[in-house]
């Protein structure tokens, strides 16, 4: 979702923000339907959900890690962004709007414009068309301040951007009661753009750690432990808040939780400089990264066509219809943006 410098591991940690994220959205199912009633099944659900909090945080580390440091023109940076983003987003915006209604039941299905249309905006303020388009209309958002941010942080030091970073974590944790509107459009805007700031953090985080002098050989270990640790605190407190409130509590999930931060920075710095040395699994990882943004776009449409199918965590034991679904998923999505990407004009749209 941002210029992509030839720099192998920012590859790498945009594949793996991207396999988080259609982990977390095949695994999700799992972990709401499965509390209190299927507790084995509910763990691993727990544990794979916890493993990829670090999605979303990731590709926003990524944009500020790419585009963060650079002189820009503005009227050049914002036609290049926007054209990339706005246009397949658009695109796929009309799509969705148009599965939703093709799948409604044929008593609720309206069928004159007005009806449509009516329909279609209440869809678009109750949910945005489609919940995981709320990234998107962050990073647009997000967007139209990178120049000014830009020109803010090159001012400052590496020991003055770890003061700015403290602050964000002590701003996040504060608000952690407040609840975030980060889906509907009906209202609450300001706690929606509140969220769009404590996000935007991620971006800041992204440069400092592109930026960050480390011993590769010293930092992997560390990181990697530490990487690990999150997951298992993020399961087990998941697991004790939900016991102590008699309800499922996923608040340690949030993307704006320190521990989410911890794991974030943790899977950059284990990433940072790594290099894959097999040619095939490069060639996966790379056109994986490239069609990120394509692959965002569509993939819910990929798995809510498998679970309308049956087709979902059930079909064998999670430990294997977890990793098959994710499989799978990427997969259909792929294929569906290469295809659109090969037609004519396709490449505008696909993503």
């Amino acid at each position: 979702m941002s210029d992509k410098p030839n720099i192998q591991y920012l590859h790498s940690l945009r594949t793996l923000a991207m396999l988080g994220v259609i982990l977390i959205h095949v695994t999700s199912p799992l972990v709401n339907m499965t509390w209190s009633k299927n507790m084995p099944y509910w763990w691993i659900g727990n544990v794979l959900d916890s493993a990829v909090r670090f999605a979303v945080p990731l590709f926003l580390m990524l944009s500020g890690a790419t585009l963060l440091g650079k002189e820009y023109n503005l009227s050049e940076f914002y036609k290049r962004r926007f054209s990339r983003v706005l246009i397949p987003f658009l695109f796929w915006l009309v799509v969705y709007w148009m599965y939703r209604w093709a799948t409604l039941s044929v008593k609720t299905q309206p069928q004159d414009f007005h009806s449509i249309l009516s329909w279609g905006v209440n869809l678009f303020l109750k949910e945005g068309v489609s919940k995981h388009f709320w990234y998107i209309y962050m990073i647009v958002f997000i967007y139209l301040f990178i120049p000014f941010l830009n020109k803010g942080l090159k001012k400052l030091n590496m020991s003055m951007l770890s003061n700015v970073l403290l602050f964000w974590v002590i701003l996040s944790y504060a608000l952690k009661s407040v609840p975030l509107n980060m889906y509907s459009w009906g209202g609450d805007y300001g706690t929606k753009f509140l969220g769009y700031f404590l996000y935007s953090g991620y971006l800041v985080l992204g440069y400092y750690l592109y930026y960050l002098r480390t011993n590769p050989v010293k930092i992997r270990f560390f990181a990697g432990t530490v990487f690990a640790i999150s997951v298992v605190v993020s399961a087990v407190v998941t697991w004790f808040f939900s016991e102590k409130a008699h309800k499922l509590d996923l608040s340690m999930y949030s993307y704006l939780s320190v521990n989410t931060m911890i794991q974030s920075i943790s899977l950059f710095l284990w990433i940072k400089g790594s290099t894959i040395k097999n040619r095939f699994i490069w060639l996966i990882n790379s056109r994986i990264s490239n069609y990120s943004y394509g692959i965002y776009l569509v993939h819910i449409l990929v798995i809510s066509d498998l679970f309308d199918n049956g087709i979902y965590w059930k079909f064998t034991h999670p430990m294997f219809s977890l990793p098959l679904l994710t499989i799978a998923v990427t997969a259909g999505s792929f294929g569906i943006i290469f295809v659109l990407r090969k037609i004519p004009f396709g490449k505008y749209i696909a993503g």
